[in-house]
């Protein structure tokens, strides 16, 4: 594995930003950066051996500070929704800042895809770290969270994420790259097919909110457990699929076992990229850029219209902090948040 490291640039408060790349045997590479652990590219051939970028992105430090903050982070502490902002851990309640309405999304305006991450490189590994004080961004406790990405010859991008804390709190962390896996510079991913290991999905409010309720999937839109064509479903008059205006639900993963398992596939026809998703979490959120994504150029110097990519995020389910029915998001002292995500590339000839 070849490994480098440069210079990404500083921040308005004079932190050096790094950018670290990992190139394999074949070629094949990715770029992540210091600056929220973020994945900046991700370089593979295509069926005929032509390499292309599959993640949007910037080429500089200051994109990243003024453009789209999603792009390649990993949202937290808590990623996706809370309900009114608030949860009650014994019996205290805690008031976090909202920003999506009366809601708090990806913890709020600000999070952990903003810090300057410490990082240690090993291998065909780097381990990103950060440490949040109590009461920053509203969450309880100090908090350690680290991040490692290994990237390996035979195109698997593995991601492990852990956490510990000083005081009880939620913890929900997950990775949100925008993929498209005919390359960054194609304006659609609705010829992409999908599939996602799913039987039922969280039903959500007008706000996207979890309520409780785990629906069935069968006999609607939402059910990808057959492969189906993005462009096929995306523009359907099923309400959850309009009140999002694409796809952006919670699906609730078929496990067959504990630990690793698959999760989703992706296929580009044009490329023969294919992309499989395995995750140790329970439910996997399914999006499909379904809004502007600013006005900030990418890495082509042209700003990424809405559709250009889907998004795969592994995580705990969103609202799981009010929510008691739910797989428990609380991490206490003493115990540690543990979780996998695999992003695993093959080509089909």
């Amino acid at each position: 594995m070849k490994i480098s490291i440069d210079k990404f640039g500083v921040t308005p408060q004079g932190k050096q930003v790094d950018l670290i790349t990992f190139e394999n045997e074949s070629g094949a590479y990715i770029k992540v950066t210091s600056y929220g652990a973020k994945l900046v590219s991700l370089v593979i051939p295509d069926k005929n051996g032509k390499l292309a970028d599959v993640v949007l992105g910037y080429n500089d430090l200051e994109s990243y500070l003024n453009g789209e903050r999603f792009f390649g982070s990993n949202p937290g502490p808590f990623a996706n929704r809370i309900k009114d902002a608030s949860f009650t851990i014994d019996g205290q309640t805690y008031h976090l800042t909202p920003n999506e309405g009366a809601n708090l999304l990806h913890s709020g305006s600000s999070a952990i895809e903003a810090e300057v991450w410490d990082y240690e490189v090993e291998n065909d590994a780097v381990t990103f770290s950060c440490s949040i004080p109590d009461g920053k961004y509203g969450f309880p406790g100090d908090t350690n969270i680290s991040i490692c990405y290994k990237w390996s010859n035979n195109l698997k991008l593995s991601l492990d994420y852990r956490a510990t804390t000083s005081k009880p709190t939620h913890i929900n962390l997950t990775h949100h790259s925008y993929f498209n896996l005919n390359g960054d510079d194609c304006d659609s991913i609705l010829d992409h097919i999908v599939s996602i290991d799913a039987s039922s999905y969280l039903e959500t409010d007008c706000n996207s909110v979890p309520t409780g309720n785990i629906l069935p999937v069968a006999n609607t839109p939402l059910d990808l457990k057959e492969a189906k064509v993005i462009g096929d479903g995306i523009f359907s008059e099923y309400e959850p699929i309009q009140k999002c205006k694409g796809y952006d639900h919670c699906y609730v993963i078929d496990k067959k076992e504990e630990g690793l398992s698959h999760c989703a596939r992706v296929l580009d026809p044009k490329s023969g990229r294919t992309l499989d998703v395995y995750c140790t979490l329970p439910g996997v959120q399914f999006y499909t850029d379904n809004f502007e994504n600013g006005v900030q150029p990418g890495k082509h110097g042209k700003v990424y219209p809405k559709r250009s990519a889907f998004c795969l995020e592994p995580q705990f389910y969103p609202n799981s902090p009010n929510i008691e029915s739910f797989p428990s998001t609380l991490l206490r002292p003493g115990r540690e948040y543990n979780q996998t995500i695999v992003y695993q590339f093959n080509l089909k000839h």
